[in-house]
């Protein structure tokens, strides 16, 4: 029997380690897999990478990029929270009691 091929998977945060028993330049074959089939190596829902460090940088470099996001998205939503609040009636705009 060959031995496994170790690739470390990184899917929604978490780092696993995977045994593989066939990995090419785009998909790999994990042994747990119950369907036996491949995986894309890459894909939008999980990545993986030959060492625990690469995986842990890329990880890294996504909670990064997720951050600088959500501030950017913050201060559009505060800018348009300080311009709605600040806005004034026009002066033949309807006035209620």
């Amino acid at each position: 029997m060959t031995q496994p091929i170790i690739l470390w998977r990184l899917r929604w945060g978490e780092i696993e380690r995977v045994e593989c028993i066939k990995v090419t330049a785009h998909y790999v074959w994990p042994r747990d897999d119950q369907w036996g089939g491949r995986e894309a190596r890459a894909s939008d829902r999980h990545s993986y990478y030959e060492t625990w460090e690469d995986a842990h940088q890329a990880a890294l470099a996504r909670a990064e990029n997720k951050l600088a996001r959500c501030r950017r998205e913050l201060e559009r939503a505060q800018g348009d929270h300080g311009r709605i609040k600040g806005m004034k009636p026009p002066a033949d705009a309807e006035v209620t009691p």
